[in-house]
């Protein structure tokens, strides 16, 4: 069952996405996230294959016991069930079936850590929802200097501050730098008002969550001054509230 995202967000899988087509273009596949870590390159497997002690060669174990599974290549004919001559039993090198792995493995490392430095820099933000009450927690910066940010990103899963329950990790909608926000068209005010005026039918919101709420709502598109003030005019202003806040905009 696809997870619930509430309106503003996205996921953190679909975050990484973004940033990774930021900075990988067309090498950038979206399925990056399956890839298995601890996989070698190919250099470093051809450096450390042979040598003594590494567990790299003989037995079929890598270091840290880990099994390497031998694949056998097919030959054309075998004399005997007995007989050995005709069949190769030498393992293959384990390097070659695994580097389009280990490639997204490693695009993928480099979208998680590009995404902990804006995350950390407050550009975009990011929010945990708590599954049982529904309230959206603000994620503090400093969960971003902490030793595992890391693996937060990756599983995409944190707990809210300053404790309680474990809650999906979400980012605030954003547009990839590469492709600029076009500024939101007249075609589009109309739109915004009711979308506006709905909102603050239920809810009390300033001047500026309610210019919050609008850039929030049209995420793909920027919002000019201009067009912010020409939104927020045709929203009355309730008796009580103070209008200096529409100075704040």
């Amino acid at each position: 069952m696809t997870e619930f995202v509430p309106s503003g967000y996205i996921s953190i899988r679909e975050a990484l996405n973004r940033l990774g087509r930021e900075l990988f273009g067309s090498e950038w596949t979206g399925e990056e996230h399956t890839a298995r870590t601890g996989l070698v390159s190919a250099d470093k497997w051809l450096k450390m294959k042979n040598l003594p002690g590494t567990g790299a060669s003989g037995g079929g174990m890598r270091r840290g016991g880990i099994i390497i599974g031998r694949t056998l290549p097919v030959t054309a004919r075998v004399p005997s069930t007995s007989d050995p001559r005709g069949r190769n039993t030498e393992p293959t090198d384990p390097c070659d079936p695994f580097q389009a792995e280990y490639r997204a493995a490693e695009r993928h490392a480099a979208a998680r850590h590009e995404l902990r430095v804006r995350l950390e820099a407050g550009h975009p933000e990011a929010a945990i929802l708590d599954p049982w009450s529904g309230e959206l927690y603000r994620a503090p910066a400093r969960m971003w200097r902490q030793h595992d940010a890391d693996r937060i990103i990756k599983h995409g899963r944190a707990q809210k501050p300053p404790s309680g329950n474990v809650g999906s990790l979400l980012v605030k909608r954003f547009v990839g730098a590469s492709v600029p926000a076009k500024p939101l068209p007249a075609a589009e005010i109309r739109e915004a008002i009711e979308a506006l005026k709905e909102k603050t039918a239920t809810e009390s919101l300033t001047r500026p969550q309610q210019a919050e709420f609008v850039r929030q709502s049209f995420p793909n598109y920027h919002v000019t001054e201009r067009r912010m003030r020409e939104i927020l005019r045709a929203i009355p202003v309730l008796p009580g509230r103070p209008r200096k806040s529409d100075k704040k905009v």
